[in-house]
């Protein structure tokens, strides 16, 4: 067993210095690039942009969520807004209805409750825009943003360029599970900027990702079997050599869950539409005709399922069952604890037990290294300080929250294996 234990903590190892490793010599090429890159303002076109926004039951945010598009910096006989309810059951049709009323620039699309993908797509037959963007209906769009993605995509001027996805960040976090999505979310930032500039993208961001209307629709929409759209249709987006871009600071808000048990639904979600993006186009994997995207990211994708189960079975066996074993010899003994302590004696030479296994020891505070620079430079890529909400949310962030996280990963795949059906 112990064998088992170090081929799977060193091919672990190996995987995970690799990667940090790649991440942080793009990081350092790019670095002065990051410095000089700057956003305009000022699109040289104002091309008619389509907005749509699906929504399910989203009462206590969806009248936000449409404020924040009324606010946008952008000619407003330029832009439509299309708010499609997917059959919600509670008042969110009503607040739509009283929001649009006096707004000739926004519609209503009502249906049937068919998912956030078939939402999209019917707003898609009915998009005049150039361009579209999707906001989720809990999430908020900052109003310079529109501009900003567009002068990006003018920059660039690549006619495959398909997809310009924003930089998310937790809106207003209260307790401490938000607070923690909140640093989460930074450093999603700053790692897609560096993805970016490899042409890996592989989701595209509920709250206000740009399409480009024409490749979108050449595509054929988006796919309403899956259930992350905006992954697979990245994916997709990718296999058709078309390219993906983040604009660094093209900023929007989502509200992240505030109790675990929404938490879990979304990330159970997130985990098994990322699985099901990977079987789907397991042929991008390891492939060199998808450059960076099949070399790097694929693999990193699949890799990524491994560490993630190597680590919640390893804390398992090393961790949560040595515990189990002691709280059962407690039990046996009726919790008492005074002949225990009178006979405990904590013996450790720390510089014996770390040259003991010197070159674990050295990979593992190599690792960590690293994730605190990531760290420190996902803040500055947000423009956001490391202390913003104190310290608290910082424990369960590095020591906590990955091991959540893996145990959530376990569940969701045990309720795959069971047939349970997962929707939006």
């Amino acid at each position: 067993m112990n064998l088992v234990i170090n081929i799977m903590l060193w091919v672990a190892y190996v995987i995970s210095l690799y990667f940090s490793i790649f991440l942080l010599l793009v990081y350092l090429d790019k670095k002065s690039f990051f410095q000089k890159e700057s956003s305009s303002l000022d699109p040289p076109h104002t091309p008619f942009i389509s907005i749509f926004v699906p929504a399910y039951n989203e009462e206590k945010t969806i009248l936000q969520t449409l404020e924040s598009i009324s606010k946008i910096d952008y000619p407003v006989e330029n832009l439509e807004v299309l708010v499609i309810d997917d059959g919600s059951q509670d008042q969110t049709k009503e607040i739509i209805e009283n929001f649009i009323a006096d707004k000739p620039h926004f519609q209503l699309l009502s249906q049937k409750n068919q998912g956030k993908a078939a939402a999209l797509n019917n707003a898609l037959k009915k998009a005049r825009g150039d361009f579209f963007a999707c906001l989720d209906a809990d999430s908020f769009v900052h109003p310079l943003t529109l501009r900003k993605m567009l002068a990006f995509y003018y920059q660039e001027k690549d006619s495959r360029l398909a997809i310009i996805t924003p930089a998310m960040k937790v809106y207003q976090p209260k307790n401490l599970l938000q607070r923690i999505q909140w640093l989460e979310y930074l450093v999603m930032i700053f790692i897609g900027r560096l993805t970016s500039q490899l042409d890996s993208l592989y989701v595209a961001p509920g709250p206000f990702s740009l399409y480009k209307t024409e490749i979108i629709k050449k595509l054929g929409g988006f796919d309403e079997k899956t259930l992350t759209e905006d992954q697979e249709i990245a994916y997709r987006v990718q296999r058709e050599q078309y390219k993906i871009k983040q604009c660094f600071d093209g900023y929007v808000y989502t509200t992240a869950p505030k109790k675990i048990e929404r938490f879990y639904r979304q990330r159970r979600r997130w985990y098994l539409g990322s699985l099901s993006c990977l079987r789907q186009y397991k042929e991008m994997v390891a492939n060199k005709k998808y450059g960076d995207f099949g070399l790097i990211q694929m693999v990193k994708n699949v890799a990524g399922y491994f560490l993630a189960l190597t680590g919640i079975g390893l804390s398992i066996y090393l961790l949560f069952l040595p515990l189990l074993n002691k709280l059962k010899d407690f039990f046996l003994i009726r919790f008492n604890f005074w002949p225990y302590l009178q006979n405990f004696e904590l013996n450790i030479n720390w510089l014996s037990l770390f040259l003991a296994d010197f070159r674990k020891g050295f990979i593992i505070i190599f690792l960590f290294g690293i994730s605190f620079l990531f760290f420190y430079l996902a803040h500055k890529n947000a423009q956001e300080k490391i202390m913003k909400f104190g310290w608290i949310p910082l424990i369960p962030y590095f020591i906590f929250y990955y091991l959540l996280k893996g145990i959530i990963l376990l569940l969701s795949l045990l309720e795959y294996s069971l047939g349970k059906k997962i929707k939006w």
